[in-house]
């Protein structure tokens, strides 16, 4: 089962191989490689955070869903929360782009702090299953992992296998780091040298 999932994996990542970045992504890539090097560091995983974007709107400012608005989809309650805690990002609007782009990224920052894992792989897989559902979430599917007696460090075949959210929240959730890392990624490997999970499979 497990090659099979594997082969699956590398097969959409050898499709979008040849897969170009949508035109609408290029008038924000210029300032998406800056923010991110400000935010990250020189080796930050941009074609990460652009795959991010890619999942969560599809490059559209203006994107709305039935609970999150924005480039990054933000719902009014994060968005609150980021302009408290974060005072470069005090006045913004959560249709602003570049705004947009920094909030995800300093909000990706902050729970990369706060998640304890075993290796960059495992890492990104749970800070992206958090900015979809939630820190508290992860952190119950962690207790959950451990009291199953699989290790709650390790996200791939552990953590994600355990929750007790609903059945459709599970899919979305998990399917979100999936389709970030091994479908989206490839579309942007040339946005940035730093590439996550390129060894898993």
């Amino acid at each position: 089962m497990k090659k099979t999932i594997l082969f699956f994996l590398a097969f959409i990542l050898l499709q979008n191989t040849y897969a170009e970045e949508p035109q609408q992504s290029l008038k924000y890539k210029r300032d998406l490689i800056r923010y991110s090097r400000v935010t990250w560091g020189m080796d930050a995983p941009i074609a990460l955070f652009a795959s991010q974007i890619h999942q969560e709107s599809s490059w559209n400012h203006l994107a709305k869903s039935k609970y999150a608005k924005g480039l990054s989809q933000f719902t009014p309650r994060t968005a609150k929360w980021i302009r408290d805690v974060f005072p470069e990002l005090k006045i913004g609007n959560i249709y602003n782009p570049i705004w947009s782009i920094r909030a995800m990224l300093l909000y990706d920052k902050w729970l990369d702090k706060e998640i304890s894992s075993i290796g960059e792989c495992n890492q990104w897989a749970m800070v992206l299953s958090s900015y979809n559902g939630g820190l508290t979430w992860l952190n119950r599917d962690k207790s959950l992992t451990e009291s199953n007696g699989a290790d709650p460090k390790i996200w791939w075949n552990s953590v994600e296998l355990y929750s007790s959210r609903d059945d459709w929240a599970m899919i979305e959730n998990r399917n979100y780091s999936k389709k970030i890392i091994f479908e989206h990624q490839a579309i942007y490997k040339d946005w940035g040298s730093k590439y996550i999970c390129k060894n898993y499979l």
